[in-house]
């Protein structure tokens, strides 16, 4: 009995050691080994401490600064530019949370708060069966609206160049002059905006406060206009020139020259396209207005408006025949011009004679016009082959005498004569245009036949002067023994009345 009862005793002291070992080991809070979270070893610490440490390192995550590569600001996508557009402006820097990051360890808090709970006995008999703790996974989510959003407020206006197109000018000495386009430059956030996503850490173990720097792509966009698509339009240089003078004309026909040709300045003509001066001289009419200049009227020189209009379409179509434009409609005034050989000239009269010309160069025309020392020149800038050059001649078929009219005037004395009007030679002209090629004859088209009328010489005599004769016939030169003469108005022998200058209708007018 004696033995068995220190065998109970030993029994009994081992017991109450186990239970109070149990108990102490028991009251340990701290987390078993291998407790980690996103890497974060945690075994040993207390609940506590461990809460503290992840909310720390999530807050930590959420707040690494992200920006932009500056290098990558001044190249583009294929890598061809250098220069920074930047500068030296600061490239502002946001945080991953500002950008959409939201890193969470939910689970794993929810874990610790429940080990907190358990009992002095679970946690000594997880500890004494060896049982280490959970591994935890971060949970790590974007955004994507409030990340592009974020990123083009803060980004997309570092580089932000528009697009200029290139531009064509006529310089002093008439060169066509090109300035070159300029490409558009902006940031394409896009790969940009992919790389951020990925800097979000997997880990809490190791957290780096530095600023991450992603490279930002750059592109570029092409203008509208480029100097290659102006070449397409063919105005590669000056083709023809021509010029007149009205040094002799008054205010009012000056002013009317210059109206015209401020009109038609920078007129642009597209391929096969007729131009017709009856516009210009509308818009001349409309933005300058025209003064009191003489005119063509019935054959005769008399004041009007808008006299000098034909000048400038004179001009222009000799310009135009230098170039070697199809003419589509044109005619010669019923007087010889001062300004232009005969057979030369081009008339206008409203509503009934217009001045037209075809683009026939196969590309677009450009028509200038300068007003200087009062001389009008027109030029002519468009495609010509530059071996290729045009003259102009002129053949005079006929010379049609003026013929001698006589009317009683009561104030001049019996056998005394007043010259009222002088006469003038009408003419039949035939023009031409002479194609050269390399400085040689090439071609000579014929381009009109043309007919000026004449202007009669008017004498006043006294009433019962002889060489007056009935109302109603003509007085032939040479005197009232050289027989009857067509009236006033009439064509002169073989000459061809030119339809709407008076003849027929009587009351057209041609501006000179």
């Amino acid at each position: 009995m004696k033995k068995a009862g220190w065998i109970i005793l030993v029994m009994l002291l081992l017991i109450g050691a186990g239970v109070g070992g149990a108990m102490s080991y028991g009251s340990d809070e701290s987390l078993p080994e291998g407790f980690s979270v996103g890497g974060l070893e945690l075994g040993g610490r207390s609940p506590e401490e461990a809460l503290a440490t992840i909310r720390s390192r999530l807050t930590a995550m959420e707040s690494i600064a992200v920006s932009l590569d500056p290098d990558s600001l001044g190249t583009s996508s294929d890598g061809s530019l250098s220069a920074s557009s930047a500068g030296d402006a600061d490239i502002p820097a946001l945080t991953l949370g500002e950008l959409g990051l939201r890193v969470g360890a939910d689970e794993a808090i929810r874990a610790i708060e429940r080990y907190k709970n358990f009992s002095w006995w679970e946690r000594a008999k997880r500890r004494a069966y060896g049982e280490r703790g959970p591994a935890f996974e971060l949970v790590r989510t974007w955004d994507s609206a409030l990340l592009e959003k974020a990123a083009r407020q803060a980004w997309g206006a570092l580089v932000r160049e528009r697009a200029a197109d290139a531009s064509r000018t006529i310089d002093e000495t008439d060169h066509v002059v090109y300035r070159a386009e300029k490409m558009g430059r902006g940031i394409e956030l896009s790969a940009a905006l992919r790389k951020i996503e990925s800097l979000a850490p997997s880990s809490l173990a190791d957290i780096d406060g530095s600023v991450r720097l992603v490279r930002a792509d750059i592109v570029e966009t092409p203008p509208e206009i480029t100097v290659a698509k102006l070449k397409e339009d063919g105005l590669e240089r000056k083709i023809a020139e021509f010029a007149t003078s009205f040094a002799t004309s008054g205010e009012g026909r000056s002013h009317n020259v210059t109206a015209a040709a401020l009109a038609l300045n920078d007129t642009l003509l597209q391929p096969d396209e007729v131009f017709e001066y009856g516009k210009i001289v509308a818009k001349a009419e409309k933005e300058y207005g025209y003064m009191e200049a003489p005119v063509i009227l019935n054959g005769k020189l008399t004041p009007g408006i808008g006299g000098g209009i034909c000048q400038v379409s004179s001009t222009l179509y000799n310009a135009a025949l230098l170039a070697g434009l199809e003419i589509v409609e044109r005619r010669n005034h019923s007087l010889p011009v001062s300004y232009l050989p005969r057979g030369l000239d081009a008339t206008f009269a409203d509503g009934y004679v217009n001045f037209k010309f075809r683009n026939s160069t196969g590309k677009q025309l450009l028509i200038r016009t300068v007003v200087a020392d009062k001389t009008v020149t027109v030029k002519l800038f468009g495609t010509m082959d530059e071996r290729v050059s045009y003259q102009t001649e002129t053949d005079q078929l006929k010379i049609n005498p003026p013929k001698t009219v006589y009317v009683a005037d009561p104030t001049v004395a019996l056998g005394e004569q007043t010259l009222l009007q002088k006469g003038e030679n009408g003419y039949v002209v035939e023009a031409f245009l002479v194609k050269l090629v390399d400085g040689k004859f090439a071609e000579r088209k014929r381009l009109s036949k043309d007919t000026y009328r004449t202007q009669d010489a008017l004498i006043a005599v006294h009433p019962d002067d002889p060489r007056l004769l009935p109302p109603g016939a003509g007085q032939a030169p040479g005197g009232p023994d050289a027989g009857p003469v067509p009236a006033p108005d009439a064509p002169a022998p073989e000459e061809t009345p030119i339809p709407g200058d008076g003849v027929e209708d009587g009351a057209l007018v041609e501006p000179v």
